[in-house]
């Protein structure tokens, strides 16, 4: 799959395509990093990220995603261990001036265990 050849840590809209354009996956926690360096350079001093169970790639949260998930399950971050969610690529989201396909959440349409996180 293409996005076999990008190398980070960190879930990006490609690896959605690669496996339909929607995943669902439990929510292990929410982390945060430091001094975090994306592809391209860009440098960012604080990162929050959510780590998925049976995932190896995390989400780096943006700010339209922290307030999903904050109406979804409550401000109170901890509150989000546990919870299924589903994650799907977005053709208009706008980054940087530009419209790009990034990631968005909503609520899992069913909430059974399972995941197809990569």
């Amino acid at each position: 799959m293409a996005s076999e050849m990008r190398k980070s840590n960190w879930l990006a809209s490609e690896d959605l395509l690669d496996r339909g354009g929607t995943i669902t996956a439990v929510i292990l926690q929410c982390e945060k990093h430091t001094n975090v360096e994306f592809e391209q350079g860009r440098k960012e001093k604080v990162v929050y990220t959510l780590k998925f169970a049976k995932a190896v790639k995390e989400l780096v949260l943006n700010a339209t995603n922290r307030k999903t998930l904050a109406e979804l399950f409550g401000r109170d971050v901890s509150a989000w261990k546990g919870q299924k969610i589903q994650m799907y690529v977005d053709p208009a989201v706008r980054l940087m001036g530009k419209t790009v396909n990034g990631i968005r959440i909503r609520e899992a349409p069913d909430k059974k265990e399972g995941t197809d996180a990569p």
